[in-house]
């Protein structure tokens, strides 16, 4: 990792690419569309819960996962929901027990377990002839990830990834960072890049970026507003923590799955 001095400086590069609210008659034309992988491309969710609570040894139940773990990194996940002794008793440590969850879950790819958000394919197609470009930024881990999307047939509509144990990557979901990071590689401003998402966290990490955002419908964001407002930047203290950030701007579209994508929201 770089000195906290140079994470810092780059930290606050990043958020200066934050072109601010973007109205009606301003906006324009997306070039870029970034997807969440889990829950947004790819319907994981459950192979996940069920993964990670072999790991902690306890049944994680499908409301306190929606609630307390959809949208955070594996580690965060670990550390916050490992029982007390539960590390000396397997004689392991955090990034060993990262290891096996995440060959648990490729187990999972492999045995085909996996399935894609319908009109994934035909979407990705669909942006590939309209020239705009696409990107995953998920808090997952990048070795999971890629063998995912080779096994969905669509990792080459992808020209970057960033994903959670990366080590660029300073800042989690739902700070910011990880879609400025993308913004900043694919040399884009924010306000012309596109988000999807299907928690809460991974949505204020792109509003805050600065990019508008399509909400896959969920339980958790069944809930919220669709508008032309556009988004707006949400404040970032020194410490870089969004987690007690209040509050959800509009989102461009709240849709089941990506056939009900509204085509017209791409020319802006």
């Amino acid at each position: 990792r770089e000195p906290h001095g140079v994470q810092r400086c780059g930290l606050v590069r990043l958020l200066m690419l934050r072109g601010g609210a973007v109205d009606s008659s301003g906006r324009k034309r997306v070039e870029a569309c970034l997807f969440d992988f889990d829950g947004t491309l790819a319907q994981s969710e459950d192979s996940h819960r069920r993964t990670f609570s072999q790991i902690l040894g306890f049944d994680l139940s499908e409301e306190y996962w929606n609630e307390h773990c959809v949208g955070n990194s594996p580690r965060m996940l670990l550390e916050t929901n490992m029982p007390a002794g539960r590390l000396e008793q397997l004689g392991q440590t955090i990034d060993g027990l990262l290891v096996k969850r995440s060959e648990l879950f490729e187990q999972h790819i492999e045995r085909g377990l996996l399935e894609a958000t319908r009109g994934t394919h035909e979407l990705l197609a669909d942006l590939r002839a309209r020239g705009v470009r696409c990107a995953v930024v998920s808090s997952g881990s990048r070795r999971y990830i890629e063998k995912a999307l080779h096994a969905l047939g669509i990792f080459s509509a992808f020209e970057l990834i960033v994903t959670g144990d990366d080590e660029q990557v300073l800042h989690h979901k739902p700070h910011p960072f990880p879609y400025l990071l993308a913004a900043e590689r694919m040399q884009l401003s924010p306000e012309v890049c596109l988000a999807f998402e299907d928690t809460i966290t991974g949505i204020r990490s792109a509003q805050g970026a600065g990019m508008r955002v399509v909400a896959m419908r969920t339980s958790m964001t069944a809930m919220l507003v669709v508008g032309d407002a556009g988004a707006t930047p949400v404040p970032v203290g020194d410490s870089g923590d969004l987690r007690s950030a209040v509050g959800v701007a509009p989102v461009t579209a709240l849709v089941q799955d990506f056939t009900e994508l509204p085509r017209a929201i791409l020319e802006g």
